[in-house]
């Protein structure tokens, strides 16, 4: 059943944050654990629309070169295909860059990498060259048998890197090198690669023989002919599936992996979808599919039969021309809006088709058709679509509409855009009339679709949309323009293009970065989170206390968004970030953005992962130094009021705990003990309210007098 959805929580209408003073009373008022509540709940809005409309994905590159390692720095590189992107948010620009491949990556490309010929030239011209060009196709394997042939040149340490040149790899050095350490770079397609291709490779190689690396240049077939190139041969689709269906299985658990993935791999079914193909990715991309199918109980059939290829197929026969127009729009309005109320999705129903009839009344000049009334078609529209109109359940709440399998609204717009351009612009229009409309859900669910069409082409929807969004007055336009990037950033493919764009705009205007940090406040900055914290604390430190809250807020979504399997926990590298900004030398405003996060965290459902930090001693320390800070801004001064008033009822939380935990008690004992004399009168005042009225434990409380006045 879908959720209710929940508002987004600002502080005040038009996008202005509160400036520390009177408007802060106020705040004290606001139940903040309802707000994080509704935050969490709107997270998972989101987070099921998202996978409904990108299940057709295809998650990774050619093999294992989809995915994202991180740089020594905070960067990210994405190797998509044979094109490699490093992308940082911060603002030095460095003229070389490496990351490292992690050692679980390079046992998965040891294991899973199907040999060819070439890869097996490339092997043995390492063990006596120390630069080589690997040329060919994008999308055909390059990366993952430049990894394995560096791999077994390095042997059991297995030290390998992408090396990111810049525009100048003539600047390239042999201390950016590490001995016996093998290097992947994509040769460009610009002037100083193509047109100086014999002066950049020896220059590579003097560097990497100073160094006693290896360096692997990846190429297009446009590359210039060179001694030193290796043609590429992709590898055999078969053999790609059979090894990573080996590889998943045994990461499932499975007791026979080899003997289960030979026979699935030598079904007739699977050897048809197989001969399809045309890149690894997608053999890959099967493998994983199928094995999670088959670790699941599922059989071949059923689990070919739910490959997204398949539900294309269906959306292609629903949306054919012998479908009702009406109906047509019907599964459109659908597929942006699933989930939301049945009286919803007739009315945008009714709008969409209006624009798309208008539309192609213009093209063919053929009159109109007779309107109907919505409501006496919406049986026959739902039967034998896949769509229900169910009742919530709820008293009051009506019916919703959603899709037996929720991935058929990705597949739905996807076919819609990719086959029928005709209605590309009422589509637009449509989508565009939704994002102006009153209730949050609809907005956010129509600019999450926009952020799918924005992965067809980038440019002409950040034009039509985004800047426009981005430079608005009002709060709720930036904040579609932050949902569509972060949409659109679910394909890998595209990630690394809404990475750059955010960079420029952290750099911008106030209201740019109002949109930088409502993405980095998502599943987007969870996954890069030291690029996320670093670029919110830069903001924080430049727009004073406009935008304080804002970063806050997105602090905490971060750290909400740990829940998400696709995230690393960074609850601890969040509190590490936060120490430092409370700590800033040069500006107060991160720090009172610190103080406004660590309150949230604290707030926050999620708050147990903190706590349980109490317990480990490397954190200790840095929870110490936080709720001294979020004290200190917790009392009241002359006519400035409290700007993190919740501490007070936090620590009283924190205090319950006293005998029960440890860590806490450790904590809390440091923080108390004989505190800045600004804080003695509020914290005995509070200790004396929280004993009499019972919150806290009268013993606990007279030893936390003891501990405030030393003795």
């Amino acid at each position: 059943m879908a959720e209710p959805e929940a508002p987004t929580r600002e502080p005040e209408p038009g996008g202005k944050e509160h400036k520390p003073g009177r408007v802060a009373e106020q705040s004290t008022q606001r139940d903040l654990r309802e707000e994080l509540s509704d935050q969490r709940k709107q997270s998972r809005i989101s987070a099921q629309n998202l996978d409904a409309l990108y299940a057709d994905t295809v998650i990774g590159g050619d093999d294992i070169a989809g995915a994202s390692h991180r740089a020594s720095d905070g960067g990210t590189v994405n190797a998509a295909g044979r094109d490699q992107y490093f992308i940082g948010w911060s603002q030095d620009d460095k003229a070389v860059r490496t990351v490292g491949v992690p050692a679980r990556t390079v046992g998965i490309v040891r294991r899973c990498h199907a040999p060819t010929e070439s890869s097996g030239m490339l092997s043995r011209r390492l063990h006596d060259e120390h630069v080589l060009l690997l040329r060919g196709e994008p999308h055909s394997g390059q990366p993952t048998a430049a990894l394995a042939a560096l791999a077994r040149w390095t042997g059991d340490d297995g030290r390998l890197a992408w090396l990111h040149l810049g525009r100048d790899p003539l600047r390239l050095v042999a201390a950016d090198l590490r001995d016996a350490t093998g290097y992947i770079v994509t040769g460009g397609d610009d002037a100083t690669w193509s047109g100086h291709a014999d002066q950049v490779l020896g220059h590579l190689c003097r560097v990497a023989e100073r160094a006693g690396a290896r360096i692997v240049v990846l190429a297009g077939p446009g590359f210039p002919e060179h001694d030193w190139t290796v043609r590429h041969e992709p590898p055999p689709l078969d053999n790609v599936f059979a090894n990573w269906l080996v590889h998943e299985l045994c990461e499932g658990g499975e007791a026979h992996p080899q003997e289960r993935a030979d026979k699935t791999a030598a079904d007739e079914l699977v050897r048809e979808k197989l001969a399809r193909y045309r890149r690894p990715r997608e053999a890959r991309a099967l493998a994983l599919q199928v094995a999670t199918g088959l670790l699941r109980g599922r059989s071949v059939g059923e689990i070919l039969e739910a490959l997204p290829e398949q539900r294309r197929l269906r959306a292609r026969t629903l949306l054919a021309r012998e479908t009702p127009r009406r109906a047509r729009s019907f599964l459109i309005a659908g597929s942006v809006l699933s989930g939301s109320a049945a009286a919803v999705v007739a009315t945008q129903t009714l709008r969409l088709a209006t624009l798309i009839e208008e539309e192609l009344a213009r093209q063919t000049t053929v009159e109109q058709p007779r309107r109907h009334h919505m409501w006496e078609w919406l049986s026959d529209w739902t039967e034998d679509t896949g769509i229900r109109v169910k009742e919530t359940g709820q008293g009051g709440d009506g019916q919703v509409v959603e899709f037996d399998e929720p991935p058929m609204a990705g597949s739905i717009l996807r076919v819609v855009w990719e086959e029928q351009p005709t209605i590309h612009e009422p589509l637009l229009a449509w989508l565009h009339q939704l994002t102006e409309n009153e209730e949050f859900g609809t907005r956010m669910k129509a600019a999450e679709a926009i952020g799918l069409l924005a992965t067809y082409d980038f440019h002409a929807i950040c034009d039509r949309f985004l800047e426009e969004w981005r430079d608005s007055k009002e709060f709720e336009r930036r904040e579609l323009a932050a949902w569509a990037l972060v949409s659109a950033a679910r394909d890998p493919q595209v990630e690394p293009r809404v990475l750059e764009c955010l960079g420029r705009w952290a750099r911008n205007g106030r209201r740019a970065q109002s949109v930088v940090i409502r993405a980095c406040g998502s599943w987007l900055g969870a996954r890069h989170v030291e690029e996320a914290l670093r670029v919110l604390r830069d903001i924080a430190k430049t727009s004073g206390y406009v935008l304080a809250e804002s970063v806050a807020r997105a602090v905490s979504q971060i750290h909400q968004d740990t829940e998400n399997a696709e995230v690393p926990e960074n609850t601890r590298r969040i509190i590490s970030a936060l120490v430092e900004w409370s700590a800033d030398p040069e500006s107060k405003w991160p720090g009172r953005a610190a103080a406004l996060a660590f309150v949230r965290l604290l707030a926050s459902p999620d708050a147990i992962r903190v706590i349980d930090l109490a317990a480990d001693p490397g954190a200790a320390d840095d929870l110490v130094a936080l709720w001294r800070h979020i004290l200190l801004h917790g009392v009241t001064r002359g006519e400035d009021a409290a700007l993190t008033p919740e501490a007070w009822d936090l620590l009283s939380d924190w205090l319950g705990r006293w005998e029960a935990d440890a860590g806490v008690r450790r904590v809390l004992s440091e923080v108390l003990t004989r505190p800045p004399g600004e804080l003695r009168m509020s914290l005995s005042f509070h200790l004396r309210l929280w004993s009499r009225i019972g919150k806290v434990d009268a013993e606990v409380a007279a030893r936390v007098a003891a501990l405030i006045e030393g003795s």
